[in-house]
């Protein structure tokens, strides 16, 4: 896991406080496959928002971005600093305009980076994700959804493939080898629900750095969210090494797990989600 492929893009789908911090990482990721690899690689940051003063220092900006598009001041550092193939569209994400590939490159493979924190943007990839796929949900997937998310010290990070539902052990060649796996919105299909109300209406027009400031949202959750993220893409592409499709911490706690790629570990997470 992943199958072979002759090009691969990321298609990045939120730019704030966590896509911020997970962009410039998978540039490094980016930088590194190319020396080792020698294949075809590249980045879509997509978002509609610009830079706000609020967005300092939580969000990774610098004063003299405010008032431009996120997904365009990022996608103009990569490129700068690293030399790579990096995109932007200063707008919402679209499946069918975002992930169209030529007819002709069929060992294309693709990553959807969801960086995102409601439930419309989570079931827009969700859909992306089954209407683009080019082959059965038993083949080995040419599309991939990783997925960061996070409460106020807490957060998840999911990767997978298949929205829809097969046995497990069909995720598997053998009982070791990993090819596909199920999608975040299979392990945890509360992300495609719409999030309960918040009681008042004052706690609800809060920016998030005023939540930080009081102690509803740590100021360091999204760098984290963002740091397994990109080592779970970096244990995928570059060292072949991915052993967990979930994982989850608590920095209040210090604690953490992980569920691992086994048809076990599979079946038990989808069972639950009932």
């Amino acid at each position: 896991m992943p199958r072979d492929y002759s090009s691969l893009s990321f298609t990045v789908v939120g730019a704030g406080g966590t896509g911020s911090y997970v962009i410039p990482a998978i540039a490094r990721l980016m930088f590194e496959l190319k020396q080792s690899q020698n294949k075809p690689v590249e980045m879509l940051i997509v978002d509609p928002d610009v830079v706000e003063s609020g967005n300092i220092p939580r969000s990774n900006f610098c004063g003299a971005e405010v008032g431009s598009f996120k997904a365009q001041s990022l996608a103009k550092r990569i490129t700068l600093a690293w030399g790579l193939e990096c995109h932007y569209a200063n707008e919402l994400f679209d499946g069918e305009r975002h992930l169209k590939a030529p007819s002709s490159d069929y060992r294309s493979l693709k990553v959807i980076v969801g960086c995102v924190d409601n439930h419309e943007a989570r079931r827009d990839i969700h859909l992306a994700i089954t209407r683009n796929r080019r082959y059965s949900p038993s083949d080995a997937p040419d599309l991939w959804w990783i997925d960061g998310g996070n409460g106020r010290s807490s957060g998840q990070v999911l990767v997978g493939s298949n929205t829809k539902k097969i046995k497990p052990a069909l995720h598997f060649t053998g009982t070791s080898i990993c090819r596909s796996l199920p999608a975040p919105s299979l392990v945890h299909p509360d992300l495609l629900d719409a999030e309960k109300k918040v009681k008042s209406a004052d706690r609800e027009r809060l920016s998030c750095p005023d939540r930080i400031r009081l102690g509803e949202q740590s100021l360091n959750i999204n760098q984290r969210v963002a740091v397994e993220m990109a080592e779970m893409l970096t244990e995928m592409f570059l060292t072949r090494s991915l052993r967990r499709f979930a994982s989850y911490f608590d920095l209040e706690s210090g604690t953490s797990r992980s569920l691992y790629c086994t048809p076990e570990q599979v079946e038990s997470a989808i069972q639950k989600r009932k």
